[in-house]
């Protein structure tokens, strides 16, 4: 491998830094929730979910720093520090981590299904897949203008904060992965 060719540790930590940057700057639009992926390079249908929701949140003009996912292109040193500094050093991957904002700021967490993403049949009931109802609920809460509410919805685990702000928890993995 020659020395300017990417890694999944060097392409997660430009993610991060990337990701913590805007945190810092803020946002001129206030969304409602972070969207967080983390996934390993096999993982194909977290990476269309990803990208469900990428759609969505561009539409709904989210920011970079508002929707992101590690482990893209293989599990990174990024990706493992960032469950344990959140609260959540037994998640399993790939999982989706929401991330609340606001008054009821809060974590929470839905494992993601490995392999070819399915295609579901009409009429099939699509509340079993907790990633379909939560990003629902996120449009509809930015659209309307209301507080997000994500308690209640099957699938999704919800834990506390784990300690200071989002902004201190990035910068503190930032630290931590910059310096291997």
């Amino acid at each position: 491998m020659s020395e300017t060719e990417e890694t999944p540790d060097s392409h997660d930590v430009g993610k991060l830094v990337r990701w913590h940057e805007g945190l810092l700057g803020g946002t001129e639009v206030y969304f409602p929730v972070c969207a967080l992926f983390l996934a390993s390079g096999e993982d194909r249908l977290a990476h269309d979910i990803f990208r469900s929701y990428r759609s969505v949140f561009e539409e709904l003009g989210a920011g970079f720093h508002d929707l992101i996912i590690f482990g893209q292109h293989g599990m990174s040193t990024t990706c493992t520090a960032l469950m344990p500094a959140l609260g959540l050093p037994d998640l399993q991957v790939p999982s989706l981590v929401l991330i609340c904002r606001g008054k009821k700021s809060g974590l929470y967490t839905a494992n993601l299904p490995e392999g070819a993403l399915a295609n579901l049949q009409e009429g099939e009931d699509c509340s079993r897949i907790p990633w379909q109802p939560a990003l629902e609920t996120i449009r509809q809460s930015v659209v309307t203008g209301s507080e997000l509410i994500l308690d209640g919805l099957q699938g999704l685990n919800r834990a506390d904060f784990p300690r200071d702000t989002l902004v201190d928890i990035i910068g503190e993995v930032r630290r931590l992965v910059e310096s291997v």
